[in-house]
């Protein structure tokens, strides 16, 4: 068990050492993916054969990836690309507590004239399908809305989604970089049109991620950035061959042995909870998000009254997280936990426990020891460990 105990890898997990392998040849390769000489050919090889390892992780065609730096990139691509060439449709629905990643773009069009409709979300997270569906209308452009919410990890209804929009004749958008852990996402049984992931969300490197971009919807994308053309005209730039390569390989590990992990991290994660629940309900722990309808490996927390900034300091042997680490320095309690209602003060004591399938019993034990021990700090409750 490493020093430190690592409960965020909602913001990134360890890079995989069977991914790192992978990368090596790679890193260590000087040909460009687009030239035409042998080291260019080898390059563009293990693009294409990545390429197929992200379709396969979506059960799409390999002509359906586009490659990016993220899921930030490949959200504004999507977002700002179709946007971009809607003449008769311009509205835009989404939901309050997506990741800043879609909703800043989501505010640069609407100040160039788009209009962007945000449905709430109930007590438990769940997107409002009742005000979804009277929301999306003919006029409706675009649908986004992420598949797992990366702070509370409560998972969308996608199918439901895809079907309120696609009746209107709407494209759908789905930010799923959290679902990628656990097996990924079929887009032939919930047939979203556009999908953004990140590696390094699934023990892949950062710095690398893909845009779905279904065959049908790709004549309405347009690039967001101009270039050399690269990616069929839709990404310009150099590719990152070796970040490229491990995405591919933490996609085909991601696709093997995601759905066996999550029962093991699922169950981790409740351990995790209870463990906190023993020592911590009388100071009104409570979970924040969906008791079922979540990722396995999050946990989203609170303690009225308590700092989680302050418990996140008192507690330095384990790395956890109050909220999106994309929105670190953004002062205020999370735009997620109060568009679910929360008070401000129970916003103010949440924290993110994130899980992967690296995380052992042991750090389950250990962690949850030292966050009940942080928090009785905060309080001034010394007791709250008891015996243990």
């Amino acid at each position: 068990m490493s020093e430190i105990i690592y409960f965020d890898n909602n913001a990134s997990t360890r890079l995989d050492e069977t991914v790192l392998e992978a990368m090596l040849p790679a890193l260590r390769h000087a040909g460009n993916a687009a030239s035409g000489h042998a080291p260019g050919d080898w390059a563009r090889n293990a693009v294409e054969i990545a390429r197929e390892q992200v379709a396969e992780l979506l059960v799409a065609n390999r002509n359906e990836i586009i490659f990016t730096s993220g899921s930030t990139e490949a959200n504004n691509l999507a977002i700002k690309g179709v946007a971009s060439q809607a003449p008769d449709r311009s509205e835009i629905v989404s939901c309050v507590t997506e990741h800043p990643a879609v909703l800043g773009p989501l505010e640069n069009l609407k100040k160039q004239g788009h209009p962007v409709t945000l449905v709430r979300v109930g007590a438990d997270g769940l997107v409002d399908l009742a005000e979804l569906e009277d929301a999306v209308t003919e006029r409706t452009l675009l649908v986004t809305v992420m598949a797992v919410n990366n702070e509370t990890g409560v998972v969308a209804p996608m199918a439901e989604v895809v079907r309120i929009a696609h009746a209107q004749g709407a494209l759908v958008h789905t930010d799923a970089t959290q679902a990628m852990a656990w097996g990924g996402f079929d887009t032939t049984a919930i047939p979203v049109d556009l999908l953004s992931l990140s590696s390094h969300k699934f023990h892949g490197p950062q710095g690398a991620g893909a845009l779905f971009v279904r065959r049908q919807t790709q004549a309405a994308l347009r690039p967001i950035a101009e270039g050399g053309g690269h990616e069929r005209g839709l990404r310009s730039g150099t590719l990152n061959t070796a970040g490229i390569v491990g995405l591919g390989a933490a996609a085909e590990i991601a696709k093997r042995h995601g759905p066996e992990a999550a029962e093991t991290v699922r169950s981790r994660r409740n351990v995790l909870h209870q463990l906190l629940l023993k020592d911590l309900s009388a100071a009104g722990l409570a979970l924040n998000g969906h008791l079922t309808e979540r990722a396995p490996g999050t946990l989203n927390v609170s303690v009225p009254g308590m700092e989680a900034d302050a418990v996140i300091v008192a507690t330095p042997s384990v790395a956890m997280s109050t909220g999106s680490a994309c929105s670190t320095g953004v002062p205020g309690p999370s735009h997620v936990l109060t568009a679910m209602g929360l008070s401000t003060l129970r916003a103010d004591g949440s924290l993110r426990l994130s899980l992967s399938r690296y995380t052992t019993d042991d750090e389950i034990e250990v962690g949850a020891k030292a966050i009940i021990t942080g928090v009785g700090r905060v309080l001034g409750r010394t007791n709250l460990v008891g015996a243990r």
